[in-house]
């Protein structure tokens, strides 16, 4: 059964420290291939774009949608029996094209959820730079659906349309704390939040009108 104070959406820290690569062939850095839906055969080569040298357990891409992870990670997943993902082949290179011989992977999620369903987030009143507007709280998924991977992302939506969110359970983000695997963060999915009017978030009557009582009680 999905448990929301157990769930998490993953993210970036955007930290300029880390080694950020980039995919230069785009069709091997579509968001289908991270989402499994898309079959790729070949070693994909992942070069230096930004950031220092170091190389992290995780590898962000200026490409958006990829996740690298290393060879340490796919064992501790192994070991630890995360479900949900699968990985592809990569090969890590410096801004020089030199090839850098450290095993990483591209990261597969193949474990699902509900799209997101807007209706069952509260409206609550946060920040936007210096100004305080409506947004609403909490991630939460259509019926609630969730296959019960351990990694997950969500089904395209009713318009067919699919998103890059990456979801995961505490056990993931638990081992992670363990293992000390840097370059990455956890938002607990109560608590994530969204400014309504910057992203046109579509509000049921309810929270148009609660959203209208916060406004007038400032």
């Amino acid at each position: 059964m999905l448990d929301y104070n157990k769930t998490y959406k993953i993210g970036e820290t955007f930290s300029n420290r880390p080694f950020r690569g980039v995919i230069e062939n785009y069709d091997l850095a579509e968001p289908e291939i991270s989402r499994g839906e898309k079959l790729i055969i070949e070693t994909v080569s992942v070069k230096h774009s930004m950031g220092g040298k170091t190389l992290y357990d995780i590898i962000w891409t200026t490409n958006a949608f990829p996740l690298i992870i290393s060879e340490r990670i796919v064992e501790l997943f192994n070991s630890n029996g995360i479900t949900g993902w699968k990985t592809y082949d990569v090969e890590i290179r410096s801004k020089k094209n030199d090839l850098i011989d450290q095993k990483y992977f591209g990261l597969i999620i193949t474990g699902r959820c509900g799209y997101r369903d807007y209706a069952k987030s509260s409206i609550i009143l946060d920040e936007i730079g210096v100004n305080i507007k409506p947004h609403v709280k909490g991630f939460y998924f259509k019926d609630d659906y969730w296959d019960g991977s351990d990694l997950f992302m969500s089904n395209p939506e009713e318009n067919g349309n699919s998103t890059m969110f990456r979801f995961c359970t505490d056990k993931v983000v638990n081992l992670f704390k363990k293992e000390k695997i840097k370059n990455i963060e956890f938002e607990n999915l109560n608590e994530s939040t969204l400014a309504i009017e910057l992203y046109n978030v579509p509000l049921t009557d309810k929270q148009k009108s609660e959203m209208e009582n916060l406004k007038a009680s400032r």
